[in-house]
């Protein structure tokens, strides 16, 4: 078998996972597949999806932001305290809809900004940038909440995240096709074209598989890299618009411990710990597997503790995969070098 071809089954490996965790929980409720879990398993994991491909981002090209649940929970619970009614946890601005997700998707960007600058002009690590961002952005949310919930943000607001696109029959049954669906798969697309098909993508690869030749090949590492972190923050506002209009509120809580399946589900889909690697259709089949996972054991009535040791398992298995194209490549581009004696 050819290093091609083997390099290629690693790479897609995600999407076997995705066939052969379906089936086993088609198989083990009669429950799971029915025409409302199908078309809810995406919308359930939508704002992770989102999460998703702004790690991804920063991923491909040798970073991380495990700040972007923290910007997702802040973002949120922004946007409901200047819609919400005072009676509702809000502050009583009671703003329109469009002006609120303008300053939430400002906040996300700001966000991305600071953790780019930090990373990029003043060369902290980004690991513990982006980690004292996400314990700094909690805990501002505990402070502007203050610790309570915002709700009852209103249709305009909701609809993103909880709204209908239109509804299927199966049967006597109606099943409505959510707006995050669509919205979600288009946002995978596009960032699929950016990084496949543009300059600034395959710039990302180069700054990722090697950032000193990137830079002597005339790429400016630095503003590839700081966009990427400002796309990453836009990326979690969104995703904070979904889980705030999902479930029509927002608490200090929303999104918290979200960072570790956005990291397993990335590394899972093919992004590479060490940069330069993956593609978003693996991301996205890394999303898909989560959403199966998600509303598989909620189906079955699994134990809390026994889903966190399954998400847990995930992710090792993750990094597994990620150590093992690593080896290849390794091994492949020594074989280049060195061919083996046979």
């Amino acid at each position: 078998m050819s290093r091609k071809v083997v390099f290629t089954l690693l790479d897609n490996f995600i999407w076997f996972l995705v066939i052969v965790v379906f089936l086993f929980f088609s198989v083990a409720s009669s429950n799971f597949f029915t025409p409302f879990n199908l078309l809810n398993i995406i919308p359930r994991v939508a704002a992770l999806g989102l999460l998703i491909i702004g790690q991804s981002f920063t991923m491909i090209t040798g970073n991380f932001d495990l700040s972007s649940e923290s910007t997702l929970g802040l973002t949120a619970m922004v946007a409901g305290l200047l819609i919400a009614p005072k009676e509702f946890g809000g502050w009583g601005l009671m703003l329109p809809a469009w002006l609120a997700i303008i300053i939430m998707l400002l906040v996300g960007l700001i966000v991305g900004l600071a953790n780019g600058y930090m990373v990029t002009k003043l060369k902290m690590n980004n690991l513990i940038v982006t980690i004292a961002m996400m314990i700094l952005l909690r805990g501002v949310v505990y402070i502007i909440s203050p610790g309570s919930s915002a709700s009852f943000f209103g249709p305009v607001f909701d609809w993103l995240g909880g709204g209908i696109l239109f509804y299927l029959r199966f049967g006597g049954q109606s099943v409505g096709v959510m707006v995050s669906l669509a919205f979600v798969i288009f946002a995978f697309i596009i960032a699929h074209i950016v990084t496949r098909y543009t300059q600034f993508g395959r710039n990302m690869y180069a700054v990722g598989a090697n950032r000193e030749a990137a830079e002597a090949a005339g790429i400016r590492s630095d503003k590839i890299i700081l966009a990427v972190y400002l796309i990453s923050g836009f990326c979690s506002a969104l995703a904070g618009l979904l889980t705030a209009g999902r479930m029509d509120s927002a608490t200090p809580r929303t999104g918290m411990g979200w960072i570790f399946q956005v990291q397993a589900a990335a590394i899972i889909g093919g992004v590479s710990l060490l940069g330069g690697r993956g593609n978003m259709i693996g991301a996205l089949g890394g999303m898909v597997l989560w959403g199966i996972l998600d509303t598989g054991l909620n189906v079955l009535k699994i134990s809390p503790y026994l889903v966190d040791a399954v998400q847990g398992g995930v992710l090792l298995f993750a990094m597994f995969l990620d150590a093992l194209k690593g080896r290849y490549l390794q091994r492949t581009a020594l074989q280049k070098v060195v061919p083996l004696k046979t």
